[in-house]
């Protein structure tokens, strides 16, 4: 029993979830809302502005993911993984702060480059931080835990975004910024994880360099 309430409380998962939850729950909102933002700012051409910002935003994720899991599978220490996970989730959210001050397509563009380069060093580092703290025999559990807090938050705070940034343009100004402050703070989270010394990665860390003595 003890085992099992152990394996139940996996606070690095917990962490890896609220990380998550904070980062990608407002964006996943935000992003279907920023053709309609920008087409106040940029005018009619916004659609077509937000097409080119998504390409820059995917090649730049695409080009950096490879060299990103390369660099992090070098270094022995999780803290490589725990440190840029932290800095891209800040680099995802840093760029809605912005948003506001966007009065050419090209501020749009360097935006979604930041943004790009934030997923990058985010997405694999999670998922490889995630992969190795979630229990053997309770895998499916700890991913459906995932999955289920981040469609509800998504869910509540899609109603409260949508609500706010119907109000009017100031509204919606502070709902983007808002939403950059949230994902933001996911990082806060991510970085809670060097508290917690028996996670996973730690021990199996410290299991290959006993081997390797």
């Amino acid at each position: 029993m003890g085992e099992h309430e152990k394996k139940k409380t996996n606070k690095v998962v917990i962490l890896l979830t609220l990380s998550d939850m904070l980062s990608w729950g407002p964006f996943l909102i935000i992003s279907a809302l920023s053709g309609i933002y920008l087409s106040e700012k940029l005018g009619m051409d916004a659609i077509k502005f937000v097409g080119i910002g998504t390409s820059i935003y995917f090649f730049t994720r695409a080009i950096l993911q490879i060299p990103m899991g390369y660099l992090t599978d070098k270094i022995e220490s999780d803290k490589d993984e725990i440190l840029l996970l932290a800095t891209g989730t800040i680099l995802m959210g840093l760029p809605y702060t912005f948003y506001p001050h966007i009065s050419a397509y090209w501020h749009y563009y360097f935006l979604q480059f930041i943004f790009g380069f934030g997923v990058a060093l985010s997405v694999t580092n999670w998922r490889k931080l995630f992969a190795m703290n979630v229990d053997s025999g309770i895998e499916g559990l700890q991913y459906g835990f995932y999955e289920t807090i981040i469609s509800l938050f998504t869910a509540v705070l899609s109603i409260l975004i949508g609500s706010l940034a119907n109000l009017n343009e100031t509204y919606f100004d502070f709902v983007i910024v808002s939403a950059g402050i949230v994902m933001m703070l996911g990082s806060l989270a991510v970085l809670m994880i060097f508290k917690i010394t028996n996670r996973k990665t730690n021990k199996l860390i410290k299991k290959k360099k006993r081997e390797q003595k």
